[in-house]
């Protein structure tokens, strides 16, 4: 138990730590605007030579604040697609601004098309973690699964599925272990796999009268 506590905290700690990340970027993302309403003087200004170089720069300056808002989105999801969605836009930036030549492009195009198959082909849906897809890591956020199944899950026991179940095991006094069924409302919360007290995967489902489904 105390293990796990460690780790909870650990976690905690960590993403506070990329929520913080995260109003940093919001603050400099929210700056970086105010430079794109400045570019629309200089090109207008610009002479006709220089408007090309001029646009090219605006283009650069606003597909970076794009990266910028899908590291935001990548920080607070934590999913395998919003990894993916930002190397996209990274490589689209790339391509846009500084291809220069046929091979350039063709690259780009191929790396995107990669890109775009493995978001098809490899990656999960959803965060879920085995062959039922009510089965989730003890690391996923509460409001994370609530947002996704509409579940009424107890969010204010835990900011993590692994730190309500800890904390619901406090309550009933029961020892953590893989098989554990706890109950909340018309939920059941069920330990898939626990090792030296600490929750690695965690079952939820709907209750079936008394008795979990």
């Amino acid at each position: 138990m105390k293990k796990f506590e460690i780790k909870e905290g650990l976690e905690k700690f960590t993403y506070g730590l990329e929520i913080f990340l995260t109003f940093l970027l919001a603050i400099g993302i929210t700056i970086g605007i105010i430079d794109i309403v400045l570019y629309f003087f200089e090109i207008f200004h610009a002479p006709l030579e220089d408007s090309y170089d001029v646009f090219k720069h605006f283009l650069g300056h606003t597909l970076l604040l794009v990266v910028g808002i899908e590291l935001m989105l990548m920080l607070l999801n934590h999913s395998t697609n919003a990894i993916l969605e930002l190397i996209l836009f990274v490589i689209a930036r790339k391509m846009l601004i500084y291809a220069e030549t046929m091979l350039d492009l063709v690259l780009g195009t191929l790396a995107i098309a990669i890109v775009f198959a493995i978001i098809r082909f490899l990656a999960p849906k959803k965060d879920f973690v085995a062959r039922h897809d009510n089965i989730w890591t003890a690391s996923t956020h509460v409001e994370k699964i609530i947002r996704e199944t509409g579940m009424d899950l107890p969010a204010g026991k835990g900011k993590t599925l692994g730190g309500l179940v800890s904390n619901l095991a406090r309550e009933s006094n029961v020892s953590i272990a893989s098989g554990v069924e706890f109950r909340s409302d018309d939920l059941c919360i069920k330990v898939v796999k626990a090792e030296d007290g600490v929750i690695e995967k965690v079952m939820i489902t709907p209750m079936h009268g008394e008795e979990c489904e």
